[in-house]
């Protein structure tokens, strides 16, 4: 952690819940970028990722690096993810957001960060690490959700505010 417990923890914590309560009005605004659906969703996870990785970073890079080791293997996670979620056609955000979470403290667990690490700490950081997982995923996909919703549905909402007329 880099600002220690008591600061990192809250920002990741907080800026969850802030993107949980925000999630629809965010999204709608971020959709207002005219992209295909998977290339806004990628480009709207970078940021998240870098941000998320540079709070729970390993100490072997930890304050040494801009740009996170770990940031493509997360980026082909989110595209497998948005590919899952595209082709099964997913409007549950809230429901691939966990199963996110889960797949990301076993990935954790198995081969990532916690890899050796005693039960008792693995049961005290298995919450977190969900968060954080939920941090970089649920935001996206509320915008992937949303764009497929509306491309489907034609919903006038998603589009660019009108010009007035003279």
């Amino acid at each position: 952690m880099v600002f220690g417990i008591f600061i990192d923890v809250p920002l990741i914590v907080g800026g969850f819940l802030l993107m949980f309560r925000f999630r629809k009005k965010l999204a709608l605004d971020i959709l207002r970028v005219k992209l295909p659906a998977l290339a806004l969703y990628l480009i709207l996870s970078v940021p998240l990722i870098i941000f998320e990785e540079q709070i729970n970073c390993m100490l072997a890079w930890c304050g040494a690096v801009t740009i996170p080791p770990t940031l493509p293997f997360i980026l082909v996670e989110m595209l497998v993810l948005g590919g899952i979620v595209l082709w099964r056609h997913a409007k549950n955000v809230l429901r691939v957001t966990l199963f996110f979470s889960i797949f990301g403290v076993l990935w954790e667990i198995f081969l990532g960060g916690l890899v050796g690490a005693p039960l008792i700490i693995i049961a005290v950081l298995a919450p977190y690490v969900g968060v954080s997982y939920a941090f970089i995923s649920m935001l996206p996909l509320t915008v992937l959700t949303e764009r497929e919703t509306a491309s489907r549905d034609g919903k006038a909402s998603l589009s660019p505010l009108p010009l007035p007329s003279l």
